[in-house]
């Protein structure tokens, strides 16, 4: 049975920005490179790589230069028991002098590594499972940008191919206006037969005006999809009449329902939390690092640093610092407690969201196969009323027929076209539903 889709340039060109004729395929294209929510996808992408790498940096080498500038007003004065400077002066009194001098200056430089830190393990693989959580939702993104763009593609041109059907039998009442009114002014058709034909003129032309916007309002809906101006001129490519395959493939598909992005973003879900869980345990661990201070001082009455005949004195020490957690009220407890649930509320999630797979595609397969059988009814239907038309039309012109029953006839045959060419629409979209169900929408432009 002839059933048409998208043509074989599907496949062909490069997409266009700038307007003209787009195939599906093309259409897709633009909606993945223009589409502002993939673009936001990719911005937290690269959000999480520079994460990742802001928890590498805290493992390396951990550098400060430091400067201290003192300016006594006042030497803070200190006490000491007496004869402790003059052994004369008797121990039970205070002595109170001044130690230090009103100026002063530092500066220096710190070096810290860090040595071992269980947190900083996780952290690390946190990252990375970070990241490869953001390019499975930038993925899922992509996917659901092709099926918004695909169903929208195929709306425009399910709209566009009515307008042709009203078009096609526009045309043929105006034809049979034109030779009633000829008939009508030799005195060889009535009036009323010649009025019935404007009416149904009239009604197809109000039927195609109203068309005529639901197209424009649908490319522009399309266009938003596919993030390209509002205002660009498009138009969509033709469907290819001498195709004729059904769309039997997606039917044969293997249902590995794993490879839905939605269930792999809840896997990796599952995994950042696990992650977090032994973030907080890690808090049990030691923590060590090593550490290094070099600077240099000097000493002065006022401020004469910058003379070169001033001495500075140099400071250095290294050392290792080491921090072991005994006791902090139970908190991490309650904290790996707390992470542990959010864990169970995921595996439910997970288990909904198999569920809803498994629906979505039993639901796809029972589409497609109801889709197709009742595009092949109407398919002969579509070829009964054309026959009948035919048929209509040669006893109206033999005087065997009167002009309602023609009129009837077309109405018909518009009826059934319109219906077949709604019906090969479903097919398409079917087919989406049933490829967007596996997690291999992508297919739907191979």
């Amino acid at each position: 049975m002839a059933v048409f889709f998208v043509g074989n340039s599907l496949m062909a060109q490069e997409p266009v920005t700038d307007g003209g004729v787009l195939t599906l395929q093309e259409a897709i294209q633009l909606g993945l490179k223009h589409n502002t929510e993939i673009k936001k996808a990719q911005l937290d992408e690269e959000a999480a790589d520079h994460q990742r790498k802001e928890i590498t940096g805290t493992g390396l080498p951990q550098v400060d230069a430091y400067g201290d500038y003192n300016n006594f007003l006042d030497v803070y004065p200190q006490a000491i028991p007496g004869g402790v400077l003059d052994p004369n002066t008797d121990p039970s009194d205070i002595n109170v002098i001044a130690f230090g001098v009103p100026q002063s200056i530092k500066a220096g430089m710190q070096v810290s590594q860090l040595i071992f830190s269980q947190s900083y393990l996780v952290g690390l693989k946190a990252a990375k499972t970070s990241e490869e959580f953001y390019r499975l939702l930038t993925q899922m993104t992509e996917e659901d940008i092709i099926y918004d763009v695909a169903l929208n593609y195929y709306s425009v041109i399910s709209t566009e191919l009515q307008m042709d059907n009203l078009q096609a039998n526009h045309d043929q009442l105006k034809r049979l206006e034109d030779i009633i009114h000829s008939q009508y002014e030799n005195d060889l058709a009535r009036k009323v037969d010649y009025n019935r034909v404007k009416v149904n003129l009239t009604t197809l032309e109000t039927e195609m005006d109203n068309l005529e916007i639901a197209i424009e309002q649908r490319k522009n809906y399309l266009k938003l999809v596919m993030g390209i101006p509002v205002n660009t001129a498009i138009e969509l490519a033709h469907y290819d009449f001498n195709n004729r395959s059904l769309p039997l493939q997606a039917l044969q598909m293997d249902p590995d329902l794993s490879q839905r992005y939605d269930l792999k973003v809840l896997e990796k879900q599952q995994e950042l939390n696990d992650l977090n869980v032994d973030n907080i345990k890690s808090g049990y661990y030691p923590t060590l690092s090593a550490f290094a201070d070099v600077n240099y001082n000097a000493f002065s009455s006022e401020f004469d640093f910058l003379s070169t005949g001033h001495v500075w004195y140099r400071g250095a020490l290294v050392g290792l610092k080491l921090s072991v957690p005994i006791f902090d009220g139970f908190q991490k407890k309650h904290r790996v407690a707390q992470a542990r649930v959010e864990g169970q509320k995921i595996k439910y999630d997970q288990y909904m969201a198999e569920q809803n797979a498994e629906a979505e595609y039993l639901n796809a397969v029972k589409k497609l196969n109801n889709s197709i059988k009742s595009l092949k009814a109407q398919e002969s239907n579509l070829e009964l009323s054309e026959d009948v038309f035919k048929q209509t039309g040669q006893l109206y012109r033999e005087g065997l027929s009167p002009l309602t029953d023609l009129l009837d006839a077309e109405t018909s045959l518009r009826q059934a076209r319109s219906s077949y060419y709604r019906q090969i629409i479903n097919v398409k979209t079917a087919e989406a539903d049933l490829y967007k169900s596996t997690g291999k929408i992508e297919k739907i432009i191979k």
